[in-house]
């Protein structure tokens, strides 16, 4: 009885820990590069969703973010819907059926404002995040 409470428990924290990857949007973001990082293919799919862009660039992901220094030299911020411009935030509504969030990544250091930034927005599919499309940008392409 005690073996079956114990495989059960194990369960239980697996299951939890597999339903928070994609818990928010900036934290699914965040995820995938870790988990490009380690070479886990499982997780990566899993957040990359049916972006094709995405497909096969997990080595490529885990080398820029090694160049980068780590997932702990990036910032991963999602946008408030009342921060962006009021034709990306349209344009966004018209093409996903799912809710979706922006998240911007950038360098924790950056010199100046106008450096370019990543736009990762991320659709909610069946309570999880995945990707929807990737922009390279700057700040005010999006915000206000």
């Amino acid at each position: 009885m005690r073996k079956l409470l114990y495989v059960l428990m194990i369960g239980l924290v697996l299951l939890t820990s597999a339903c928070s990857i994609g818990s928010s949007p900036d934290k699914a973001v965040e995820a995938l590069f870790k988990a490009a990082l380690k070479n886990d293919e499982e997780t990566y799919n899993e957040i990359a969703g049916s972006y094709g862009e995405l497909d096969g660039s997990i080595e490529m992901i885990g080398v820029m973010v090694r160049e980068i220094g780590g997932v702990e030299k990036l910032n991963f911020a999602t946008i408030k819907k009342k921060s962006m411009l009021k034709e990306v935030q349209e344009d966004l509504d018209d093409k996903y059926k799912n809710p979706w969030e922006v998240v911007m990544v950038s360098p924790k250091k950056s010199e100046g404002e106008d450096k370019e930034v990543t736009f990762w927005v991320m659709e909610k599919v069946d309570g999880d995040y995945m990707v929807g499309e990737i922009e390279p940008g700057y700040k005010e392409d999006i915000l206000k």
